[in-house]
This record gives structure tokens, C-alpha cells and sequence, in this order.
């Protein structure tokens, strides 16, 4: 039975102190057959985190090559050429995993300039989208030359670095805000649009980890390991998927127990 591991928004390379590093991470995919890395997993684009990210993502890439687990990427909006992949579809299309970053509002957020979108599904994680040393060099070629918009490079990644920002732009705070209300109805939406036989659809991008219901899906957001989010987690084996949050001891990543939120996809 296959378990697949889905994490997201590792933005490996900020130099933030709850950022992870492989290392860290490395105890959440033992016993798992795949993971699933679902946008914005590393800062390629800014010259001063380049050189760290590129060197955590490598380490990525080798720990799973040695622990005998596939890796696949899904692009996310700070990292869009990492990877081909812009949604999957798992557990025979009756979950629906993207980044976020296209559903913005009721109608999808173009692409960026020159990004190859595509979906993939259980059998092209193994295949066309596994993510190997020779995808690793194409992503780092391609993903040093985009710069991307200025407001994304300047939003706050901390605590502490929130609080004057907020200050100084009080309408956008309030933005951010409703955006967050509205997120979960658009990522049903544009599920709707895209793949209206899935019953549960995984996101990251807003930072805001939750699980939202609505009539015949529900919405899970897995957080972001950066402010203001909380990491989560969600694991699927079989037909069954786990939503978990995720504590650090003593320096390695946990799944925590209970799960927040499990559905057995067989039978709804």
C-alpha cells in the first residue's frame, strides 16, 4: 500500500530561525514510499539565499535518494521553475493537491512568464515528475534567472520583523486578512473548476494551516514552518489521509498525535 507524505512552504535558504533544514525533516518521511513537496520548498531566486538553498535542496534530494523514497515538487510563486508540476491528482482523483498560488481569486492567477504547468498524478510522481540530480540542475538553471515581484521579497518572514511592517502598511494588513477569510472558498472553487470529483483539496501558499468543510470537500491548508503559519502534514496511505501538525524535539521534526483530521476517501 503506498504512503505518500505531503509537506509545503519550507522556503529552505531564509535565513529565519524556525526555517527547517533536511536534517530536521528527515524523521517524517521514514516509511514512506513518496514525498510530496508542495510549493515555495526553496528561496532559489534572491542572490543572498541562493547559495544556501540551493545546498539544502541538493540535501534533500540525496537524503530521499538514500532512504529510498521518491521526492516530486509541485512550483509554488517563489519558486516556479523548480518544477514542471503545477497540481496532482491522488488517491484516483479524489484528492487534489496545488500550492495555492493560481487561486487567488474565483478565477485562476495567470502564469508566470515562460512556466511549463502541468498535472501530474500517482503513477508520474514515480515517473515524468520525480524529482532527480539531473531535475535538480534544470530547476537551479532555470529558477536563478526569475525575479520575482518586488512586494513578495519584501514581506516579513518573522515575528519580529511583522511588527514594524504591519505598522507601515495598515490597509494591506486588513487585505491579508480577508484574503485569509476567503482562501479555503476559493481553493473550492477553482477545485470545482479543475477537478470536481476530488473530496479533499491540499493547499499551502497563505501560511494560515486549517481544515475547512464545505458541502461534498474539504479544504486543508498544511501552514508554513515561517510566520504566521504552523507546519502541518498530511499523509496518505491507501484510501486513508491524515492531517497532522508537526513539533520539533531535540532538533527532528514529529508528527503530532492525534491527527487534527482524517477521512477515508473509499468511503465518501
Amino acid at each position: 500500500m503506498q504512503r505518500i507524505l505531503v509537506l509545503s512552504d519550507l522556503h529552505l535558504g531564509l535565513p529565519a530561525r524556525r526555517t527547517p533544514t533536511p536534517a530536521m525533516l528527515r524523521p517524517l518521511w521514514q516509511g514512506c514510499d513518496h514525498l510530496l513537496l508542495n510549493g515555495d520548498t526553496a528561496e532559489l531566486h534572491v542572490p543572498s539565499m541562493n547559495g544556501p538553498a540551493t545546498d539544502q535542496l541538493a540535501t534533500m534530494q540525496r537524503f530521499c535518494e538514500e532512504d529510498g523514497v521518491g521526492l516530486s515538487l509541485i512550483a509554488g510563486n517563489h519558486d516556479p521553475f523548480i518544477s514542471p508540476l503545477q497540481r496532482c491528482a491522488l488517491v484516483d482523483g479524489r484528492v487534489l493537491v496545488t500550492h495555492g498560488q493560481v487561486i487567488h481569486h474565483r478565477d485562476s492567477k495567470p502564469p508566470v512568464e515562460g512556466q511549463i504547468l502541468e498535472i501530474g498524478d500517482a503513477r508520474s510522481l514515480s515517473g515524468r515528475h520525480s524529482f532527480t540530480r539531473t531535475m535538480y540542475d534544470d530547476a537551479i538553471k532555470r529558477s536563478c534567472t526569475y525575479t520575482p515581484p518586488e512586494h513578495e521579497l519584501q514581506a516579513p518572514q518573522t515575528l519580529r520583523d511583522s511588527i514594524p511592517w504591519s505598522a507601515s502598511k495598515p490597509f494591506l494588513v486588513l487585505k491579508i486578512l480577508r484574503y485569509w477569510r476567503a482562501y479555503p472558498g476559493f481553493a473550492d472553487a477553482y477545485r470545482q473548476r479543475v477537478q470536481p470529483d476530488a473530496r479533499v483539496v491540499i493547499v499551502g501558499h497563505s501560511h494560515r494551516d486549517g481544515v475547512w468543510q464545505f458541502d461534498d470537500c474539504t479544504v486543508l491548508n498544511t501552514g508554513s514552518w515561517t510566520w504566521p503559519g504552523r507546519p502541518h502534514a498530511v499523509c496518505i496511505e491507501g484510501t486513508t489521509l491524515r492531517m497532522h501538525a508537526i513539533r520539533v524535539r531535540k532538533g527532528l521534526a514529529e508528527l503530532v498525535t492525534p491527527h487534527r483530521f482524517e477521512i477515508n476517501l473509499a468511503q465518501s
